[in-house]
């Protein structure tokens, strides 16, 4: 089965989505700042974020529904990666194909090679970026959190 996978620029519209998404629980768990997140701040950090040339925001729409958003801050070595996927859109094996649609779309046109940094007890990201053709990089302590990096080059 093939699915239709869409990838788009994220836009002042998608305020109220990803901020749904931002705050949903799993995501909060996962995170390293677990606390949720008031509206305002999110309005105020994706305003800047929409305007900031070193950070890539991509909506994922599988079957032209919004699915999961990957996000990209492009730094001086590398870029830091980060997704979450919709609640409705987990558990079906899709985090590989969304990861990879993102960075082959973050490739076309740059080439720091990419990072994500992982909850070492997050196997589900951590498999889902193996699969996506990230490699194991280091273990570090990030807010007092043992992590795992991984990373991609083109």
């Amino acid at each position: 089965m093939s699915i239709q996978l869409i990838c788009r620029k994220a836009q002042a519209e998608d305020v109220e989505l990803l901020y749904k998404w931002s705050n949903d629980d799993l995501v909060r768990k996962q995170s390293f700042n677990t606390e949720r997140i008031p509206f305002e701040s999110h309005c105020k950090w994706f305003e800047g974020k929409l305007k900031d040339q070193n950070t890539l925001i991509y909506i994922m729409e599988i079957e032209a529904e919004p699915a999961s958003v990957v996000r990209f801050e492009i730094g001086d070595e590398n870029t830091v990666i980060g997704i979450s996927i919709s609640a409705a859109f987990r558990g079906k094996g899709l985090g590989k194909n969304l990861i990879m649609e993102g960075v082959d779309e973050y490739f076309k046109k740059n080439k720091l090679p990419v990072v994500a940094s992982i909850k070492k007890d997050n196997i589900a990201s951590i498999k889902s970026f193996e699969k996506a053709g990230f490699s194991f990089l280091k273990e570090e302590i990030i807010n007092n959190i043992d992590s795992v990096v991984y990373q991609k080059e083109k």
